[in-house]
């Protein structure tokens, strides 16, 4: 105890010592405790949200890239379906195109045949008048009537 006394420490460093034990464990219990579990809670929660929302990004990034796939699958059975029913109307309008040229050639081809036959009527019937009309104008150029 010499040392200490030499040292001018007496019964009130013990005192000190004490107080300073007491009020580092009240302190210890009653605030750095609640402290360091609301910022270790604090953390958890920041690390956690981060977690889920690079995990949130991650699933819209698989999920876009899944609608995207999809989107162009449609496509392509939507133009396959086009293309299809394209194809087919192109056959109709073929069909209907050549069906209605086969009857206007049909129409054409009775027309020209009519045609030829009042024209041959037409030739026959003046080819038995002309002998009569010969003569009628003859008759009238010449002032009296003349047969042939």
């Amino acid at each position: 105890m010499n040392i200490l006394s030499s040292l001018g420490v007496d019964w009130t460093f013990f005192v000190h010592l004490v107080c300073f034990g007491i009020s580092y464990i009240f302190l210890t219990q009653l605030v750095l405790k609640p402290y360091a579990k609301a910022l270790e809670e604090r953390e958890k929660r920041t690390v956690g949200n981060e977690e889920t929302a690079v995990r949130l990004i991650e699933e819209a990034t698989r999920l876009q890239t899944t609608y995207e796939q999809k989107a162009r699958a449609l496509n392509a059975e939507i133009k396959h379906y086009f293309d299809r029913a394209r194809l087919e109307a192109n056959a109709k309008y073929d069909e209907l195109v050549n069906q209605a040229r086969a009857e206007a050639n049909d129409i054409l081809r009775t027309a020209k045949a009519t045609l030829e036959k009042e024209v041959q009527a037409a030739r026959k019937s003046l080819g038995e008048e002309i002998p009569a009309i010969s003569s009628a104008i003859a008759s009238k150029l010449a002032g009296k009537e003349i047969s042939l």
